[in-house]
């Protein structure tokens, strides 16, 4: 079990792009969770009493064997693919809170 911190960054003038492509972005997401494999993800609204002001990007915290494994994942990954993320930065992370 490796955690990793994956802060993505959005394009500018993105949101509806970000919105078409949600669905497929969260079906790749509820099929991690379902595996026990999502510690957080979420998006990082602008003003989140309205998401129409946009959004700075995402942060996901999950669990992959490895580094390369994340790698593999995140190639297939709907936001990337369809440019809604201008960067991308990963991190190793160690869970200490919650313990279990």
């Amino acid at each position: 079990m490796s955690f990793f911190v994956i802060t993505c960054q959005d394009h500018e003038n993105v949101l509806e792009k970000r919105l078409a492509v949600r669905p497929k972005h969260l079906a790749r997401l509820e099929a991690l969770a379902a595996e026990g494999r999502v510690l957080a993800a979420g998006a990082m609204p602008k003003d989140p009493s309205n998401p129409q002001a946009g959004f700075y990007g995402s942060t996901l915290i999950l669990d992959f064997a490895s580094r390369e494994a994340l790698d593999l994942w995140l190639k297939d990954e709907p936001f990337i693919q369809e440019g809604v993320y201008a960067h991308i930065d990963i991190k190793p992370f160690n869970k200490a809170f919650p313990q279990g």
